[in-house]
């Protein structure tokens, strides 16, 4: 009876990780935000077990806690922006999980999800607006001195509004995320598509959605679905294995000279012979 007790502490432990598996598996593309969802839990479940009293449990968790907590360590960041990103959650779901998680020490990792969605807000604040089809047909800069020779505003003075609106946006701009931050969350509705509710309110926060779409679209896992589990040793056949040692010198020479050679060596083209 005890062992069997054992093998249902086991079971008990192993089905979160079973549902998180499912996910990655029977998804084709996993979003991020549905990645944070499972990871904060194991790891909050995980941590929990380490605790316990029961050494069967704490030893049971220990190895699999090392290893999530490596996992968690190095992308709960990225997954954090992702749910930041995401209108149903925001920074709240992050604050909740965080305070789960690491009790009295989580305003530490909030403040670095908080500083880190703030710098990158920054970081898209700098880049250069695209200019207004009738800002960029007067010739962008150079259209403003015109513009002064001039005695009569074309246009109803909306090119240099267009020079003002660029000159000024950055001063503006930080509004932007603390507004979308403080707004309420929107319902946790199925089937929510939250890249396309970016690209409704593009106007409403232009940089904004761009960062969205740029954070969203980072894949959670490189590796193929079919291949998270799949431990069986990768080998060469005999089909992959068959190029001529001719043809897979002129490849290594190739891409040598391509990567490293100098713009003349890399703009010769390299005849391989059959």
């Amino acid at each position: 009876m005890q062992d069997w007790k054992r093998v249902e502490i086991l079971c008990s432990y192993l089905k979160p990780l079973f549902d998180a598996a499912n996910i990655l598996t029977t998804t084709t593309h996993p979003t991020a935000i549905t990645f944070f969802h499972e990871v904060w839990k194991l790891q909050l479940d995980a941590t929990r077990a380490v605790t316990s009293e029961d050494p069967f449990i704490s030893r049971l968790n220990k190895i699999m806690h090392e290893k999530i907590d490596k996992y968690w360590r190095e992308c709960s960041l990225v997954l954090a922006l992702a749910v930041v990103m995401d209108p149903r959650f925001k920074m709240k779901l992050v604050e909740f999980s965080f305070t789960k998680i690491y009790g009295e020490d989580a305003h530490v990792h909030i403040k670095t999800v908080d500083d880190g969605i703030h710098e990158l807000f920054h970081e898209y604040v700098a880049l250069p607006l695209p200019l207004t089809p009738a800002y960029a047909e007067d010739g962008g800069a150079g259209s403003h001195s015109k513009m002064e020779e001039s005695p009569v505003l074309t246009d109803n003075g909306l090119t240099d509004f267009d020079a003002y609106i660029k000159e000024t946006t950055s001063q503006h701009m930080r509004s932007e995320l603390d507004q979308y931050l403080e707004e309420s969350l929107l319902p946790r509705v199925p089937d929510f598509d939250v890249l396309g509710w970016w690209k409704l309110n593009k106007l409403k926060y232009p940089t904004l959605s761009k960062m969205a779409r740029d954070i969203l679209s980072v894949p959670v896992s490189t590796v193929a679905p079919d291949s998270v589990f799949y431990s069986k040793s990768k080998e060469m056949d005999r089909y992959r294995s068959s190029l001529r040692p001719e043809t897979v010198e002129a490849l290594v020479c190739a891409k040598d000279w391509l990567q490293y050679g100098t713009p003349e060596a890399s703009n010769a083209l390299v005849q391989m012979i059959f």
